[in-house]
């Protein structure tokens, strides 16, 4: 008896995953790192290239001197009204 116990227990039905590929630690540590700095160096550089864009954006309004959070004229305050009901008109009964 080579195997007790169930079938799908046995050796050769274990699934077999993929091949793992032996690399040394050094060179993967090394390549990790590179790629980390890379994707560093490319987000800082889309970063500057969105606020250069953000800012090429709103230059028309530096240029027109238009005014930025400031409202041109000032809304009146507003006031209440009292609006008075209409008496009801009262018919006289005749009997």
């Amino acid at each position: 008896m080579s195997h007790p116990g169930p079938p799908a227990a046995r050796g050769h039905l274990r699934l077999a995953g993929p091949s793992v590929e032996r690399r040394r630690v050094a060179e993967s540590r090394a390549l990790l790192l590179l790629r980390a700095a890379a994707g560093a160096v490319a987000l800082v550089l889309l970063t500057l290239f969105a606020w250069t864009l953000a800012a090429l954006a709103l230059l028309p309004l530096v240029l027109r001197h238009a005014p930025v959070g400031v409202r041109l004229r000032p809304l009146r305050p507003r006031e209440a009204r009292v609006i008075p009901f209409e008496r009801a008109r009262q018919k006289a009964l005749s009997r």
